[in-house]
């Protein structure tokens, strides 16, 4: 009963503010153009009551240091970068939680390749990006298959250049995300591993801590609205491949692997919890063990918060 009066009191409080903020405007870090064309093919964005400025971004570290320097509200992206600036006490914090199937984060092998498992990987050569989902798993699954990690030759190249890579034949193997799982498994390439049972893989709503304190009311109705939107992709089959075919048209991407990538992928977003919050410590832990960073308590860079405007959407949304 206690909680359910602080979400009231919450609801409550953000709408009183709401009309002294309406002519504000909320600034908000896309990468990709994904959240705004989910956004726009649920029809959720066609009564907004202040203005919605979106940036877009091609990777989560520029978006995670817009954040960091306060050029945006909030962003989305994946848990790496944001938990990266929370070790140097980054005026951040983490609000919400995009889930998504963790199928579409994977290692893969050329379809040419003698690669059938991970313990062929010995004196092979592997492509990952430092810092990220790509070294985790790659690691994590070296780990519990009882392969050295020294054991391969590593090549550190973003996610686009490692897809080509391994097309070129200049790897043997490389983790990532997508679409590029997608596009590798339509030309053949094998899955090893999958980021399930290995690492969270998770994705972050993040907000810089001044706009916490002075758009409460705006990152609240954005958040419903997000919500809102996911559910739709995730209520109907249809409305999925019409999302897919949104991002596709503002992307110039190939809609058919968009439908594949988004139907696999059945992104939600979800209020934080405890969970959420020890996985994003269990990465801290990885990477500081890395050296790449200082371990620190990651609870400290969540606010809950926002708890109320994520409940599950009461109507589905129709565009």
């Amino acid at each position: 009963m206690r909680y359910i009066k602080q979400l009231a009191a919450g609801v409550l409080a953000g709408s009183l503010s709401f009309a002294a903020a309406a002519a504000q405007t909320l600034v908000v870090g896309d990468q990709s153009f994904n959240t705004r064309a989910v956004m726009e093919a649920a029809g959720v964005l066609d009564d907004l009551p202040y203005t919605l400025e979106w940036k877009q971004f091609t990777a989560g570290s520029p978006v995670a240091e817009a954040l960091n320097v306060g050029s945006l509200d909030i962003g989305l992206l994946g848990d790496a970068p944001p938990l990266f600036l929370g070790a140097l006490g980054a005026p951040i914090k983490v609000i919400a939680v995009t889930r998504q199937n963790l199928g579409g984060v994977a290692i893969l092998a050329r379809k040419d390749s003698d690669i059938h498992s991970l313990e062929d990987l010995r004196g092979k050569r592997a492509a990952i990006w430092k810092g990220s989902w790509s070294q985790q798993l790659l690691f994590a699954a070296l780990d519990k298959a009882k392969v050295p990690r020294d054991a391969l030759e590593l090549r550190y190249l973003s996610a686009l250049d490692a897809s080509h890579a391994l097309d070129g034949g200049s790897v043997d193997v490389i983790a990532t995300w997508e679409p590029y799982v997608t596009q590798q498994e339509r030309q053949g390439a094998r899955v090893l591993a999958t980021a399930e049972g290995l690492i969270p893989a998770q994705s972050f709503v993040v907000a810089n801590s001044k706009a916490v304190d002075d758009k409460r009311a705006q990152i609240n109705d954005f958040l419903q609205r997000l919500k809102k939107a996911r559910d739709w992709t995730l209520n109907d089959p249809a409305n999925t491949e019409a999302y897919a075919d949104a991002w596709a048209k503002r992307t110039r991407a190939d809609a058919d692997i968009a439908r594949v990538w988004f139907a696999r992928a059945r992104t939600d977003v979800a209020a934080l919890n405890p969970q959420v919050i020890a996985d994003a410590q269990k990465t801290v832990d990885f990477f500081a063990g890395l050296g790449l960073i200082k371990s620190y308590p990651a609870a400290s860079l969540f606010d809950t918060s926002f708890a109320a405007a994520l409940q599950p959407a009461t109507a589905q949304v129709t565009p």
